[in-house]
């Protein structure tokens, strides 16, 4: 049975990948909108990641530094929810970074359908992550998802604080999976054509959760 590299997080064994991104301009003087865009939202995921959230930084030095659980939902909210996963943006995020590589890939299939992914392991002061990027095109539309992977302490409590975090609605089943998994979905969360994903292994008594969230853009 396949176990963690050191600094990969149990659950990664459990997805799948390959390797190398390539490399951001650092030269601000040639920056283009969107890449400025791409250096704030680093700058948010350093405060986001470092300080907590927005109602822990309002509390003032009393307040504790923010546990696992709360780093990674961070992590999840500002890499892929501040805006709608797009695979150039994110990819460019995660250069600006300095995110070790994982993996890399690109697929031409049959029909004009084009899958690329790809992955990185970051580093938070509670701990590794994994951010994995995919993307699907072709002639129906596209579907570009964005999710963070990291180990949790209790797989429970992280769910019940994705909820209240996300403001989520209520719980609803899950799906179960012949693989030991579980998921947890939430369908238009974040507008039409979107689902975030909620799953971990723990009926298969393995660590490791998944934030992952699916934007479906159709031709008009």
């Amino acid at each position: 049975m396949k176990t963690a590299a050191p600094g990969r997080p149990q659950m990664l064994v459990e997805i799948e990948r390959d390797k190398g991104p390539p490399r951001l301009s650092q030269d601000k003087r040639k920056c283009r909108p969107g890449a400025l865009r791409v250096l704030s939202l680093v700058g948010l995921v350093v405060l986001f990641v470092v300080t907590g959230t927005p109602g822990s930084m309002a509390a003032g030095n009393d307040q504790s530094p923010p546990d696992r659980s709360e780093t990674v939902i961070n992590t999840f909210r500002v890499m892929c929810t501040l805006e709608l996963p797009n695979f150039e943006r994110i990819d460019a995020m995660a250069t600006a970074l300095r995110m070790r590589s994982e993996a890399d890939s690109k697929l031409n299939s049959p029909g004009d359908i084009v899958f690329r992914n790809k992955s990185w392991i970051g580093t938070l002061t509670t701990g590794p992550f994994v951010l994995l990027l995919d993307e699907t095109s072709g002639p129906k539309g596209k579907a570009t998802s964005c999710a963070i992977v990291g180990d949790v302490p209790d797989l429970d409590a992280f769910r019940a604080d994705t909820v209240a975090t996300m403001k989520l609605s209520p719980v609803p089943s899950p799906e179960m999976g012949s693989d030991g998994s579980r998921s947890f979905i939430w369908n238009g969360v974040f507008g039409q054509g979107t689902t975030l994903i909620l799953r971990d292994f723990k009926p298969a008594g393995k660590p490791g959760a998944m934030l992952k969230l699916i934007a479906v853009d159709s031709p008009r």
